[in-house]
């Protein structure tokens, strides 16, 4: 193992994920990582089945990757986490939520983040520069993973996981940590047009030359629902800068998607089937 550093770190938290060398390089949060019913990881994008600008871990069936890689790169995922299913949804850079009640699907359409507690299902979402959120309410077992671009910020796609976390599970804010992963950061995170694109109470948050600390802007939303600073991680990595990431705006529309994956271990001997 090794600690990994950041680039650029924003005025707000710092911590240190921890890096796992291995046939399947992955990242954990020091914070989730405490809880010993749980299981998470930000794979990076090596390790898998993958050719060319996809090399080799791409997790999407849409960026143009052949199919029968990203089935493995899946398996893979899915046999690392010990899950009986892998679950995720095709992102619509929005802020609806889905709460994974059973295993009897692994993909759906339109959502940008999931909340489940139930035990051996892997939640994952996808991410070439966007933000993958961890959450975890250890009083309640509940967990979540939320996909946040630019414009999951705007429409606070954070705060509506949280809303749908209380109302389904009676989670309280206070209990929740959460890990908000590698992403594209301060250093590269350039907004032309933000007085167009972005409401004026983002506007604190531009560093220099129109770019944006959208790190902060996460944290600040985080700890709007009540989550304490201290319960919330930064992985301060930017994956336009770090090759060992996907980047949409470093290599365009040809390049796949990492992830960024939590589930809830079951019982042992349980078959996690339903």
């Amino acid at each position: 193992m090794e600690v990994a550093g950041s680039n650029p770190a924003p005025p707000t938290i710092f911590m240190f994920m921890v890096f796992v060398k291995g046939e399947l390089p992955y990242f954990t949060f020091t914070n989730l990582s405490q809880f010993s019913f749980l299981k998470h990881a930000i794979v990076t994008r090596e390790g898998g089945y993958s050719h060319g600008p996809y090399a080799s871990l791409d997790l999407s069936y849409t960026v143009g990757d052949l199919a029968e890689n990203v089935n493995k790169n899946l398996e893979k995922v899915k046999s690392f986490f010990k899950a009986k299913k892998l679950v995720w949804t095709h992102q619509a850079h929005g802020k609806r939520v889905l709460v994974i009640t059973n295993k009897k699907l692994t993909s759906y359409i339109g959502f940008d983040a999931l909340i489940t507690n139930q035990p051996n299902i892997a939640l994952l979402v996808k991410l070439a520069d966007c933000q993958g959120i961890l959450l975890c309410d250890p009083k309640k077992k509940v967990i979540a993973a939320i996909h946040c671009g630019w414009r999951g910020s705007v429409a606070n796609v954070i705060g509506e996981t949280i809303k749908v976390m209380q109302k389904e599970f009676k989670s309280d804010p206070k209990d929740i940590w959460a890990g908000v992963s590698p992403s594209f950061g301060p250093c590269c995170a350039e907004f032309r047009d933000y007085k167009t694109l972005l409401p004026s109470a983002f506007w604190q948050y531009k560093i220099k030359n129109n770019h944006f600390d959208w790190w902060a802007i996460s944290c600040r939303q985080l700890q709007e629902t009540g989550i304490p600073k201290h319960q919330i991680e930064l992985a301060q990595i930017c994956t336009v800068c770090d090759k060992r990431f996907f980047s949409y705006r470093r290599d365009g529309k040809r390049t796949g998607r990492f992830g960024a994956v939590i589930t809830l271990k079951g019982e042992e001997g349980d078959s996690g089937d339903s």
